[in-house]
């Protein structure tokens, strides 16, 4: 069964969401189960600037051969990414998902998974509040290279720009059944069907690492809650500019479709 398995042609997947949403952590959770490779902003150059979306890409050769105009994300700079790459060769010949992760898709995606259409698509989605917080932190480290005018105010722009522009893709239903929408506030609680319903999505098998890395992230995310802080003075003039309708829609359908995609695997026992 685990080779018939093993046989099959790989699906492509893109993960995505506006930047400081948790698309790394969540794919680095993707990444750990045994059949999944997805890159860490491998092509985002390609995409994002030179708007290249092909599928050769994600053939094993190109893949693994690294060029500066790709990404800034390159083993050679960031020892810490090379483990990630090492681990993915290693499992790359019998991985049933291989992606990327690429943030601030939202402009470009409808036109991505139009020349892609084999891909799927995970967009995850955070409150405006901790994205915000999140820009304006980074933007506030002396020796972090995140521009100092990316803070509060710009996050709760693309965040606006964004939420808005993606749910218009998915409100006009052409590729809604090749996307799946993840609350970051809420696939991080013990309620949630999480590791069920990206294996469903996916079509992956149960994997102990998988569901093990879930509960890292969990409480992970659940020691993070614990040290929120409200919204500094000087911010809340653009956070309470900032329109949020699209982002309450768009957590609405996520928290309303991911047990839908759940209920898919509901009869195993196992995760």
């Amino acid at each position: 069964m685990l080779e018939a398995f093993h046989m099959r042609e790989k699906s492509h997947l893109i993960v995505t969401g506006t930047a400081r949403s948790g698309t790394t952590a969540l794919t680095h959770l993707l990444n750990a189960h045994e059949q999944v490779c997805v890159g860490i902003e491998r092509f985002k150059f390609r995409y994002l600037l030179e708007n290249d979306y092909s599928p050769e890409f994600l053939s094993r050769a190109r893949f693994f051969r690294f060029e500066e105009a790709d990404t800034n994300q390159l083993p050679a700079r960031r020892p810490m990414l090379r483990d990630v790459y090492r681990t993915m060769e290693q499992k790359w010949d019998t991985a049933r998902v291989v992606g990327d992760k690429v943030p601030d898709m939202a402009p470009i995606l409808e036109d991505f998974l139009e020349q892609n259409p084999d891909f799927k698509c995970i967009y995850i989605l955070r409150n405006i509040k901790d994205v915000a917080l999140s820009w304006q932190r980074r933007a506030d480290r002396p020796r972090d290279r995140w521009p100092r005018a990316k803070g509060f105010a710009a996050a709760c722009t693309r965040w606006e720009e964004h939420t808005r522009i993606f749910h218009d893709m998915l409100a006009r239903g052409r590729h809604r059944s090749r996307i799946l929408v993840l609350d970051h506030d809420a696939i991080y609680t013990p309620e949630a069907k999480t590791v069920l319903a990206i294996r469903a999505f996916l079509d992956l098998e149960p994997s102990t690492a998988f569901t093990e890395a879930w509960h890292k992230n969990m409480e992970f995310v659940a020691a993070r809650r614990e040290q929120e802080r409200g919204i500094p003075r000087q911010h809340l003039k653009a956070y309470r500019a900032t329109d949020g309708q699209y982002g309450r829609l768009l957590r609405k359908y996520a928290r309303t479709s991911l047990p839908l995609w759940a209920e898919r695997l509901a009869p195993e026992t196992g995760c």
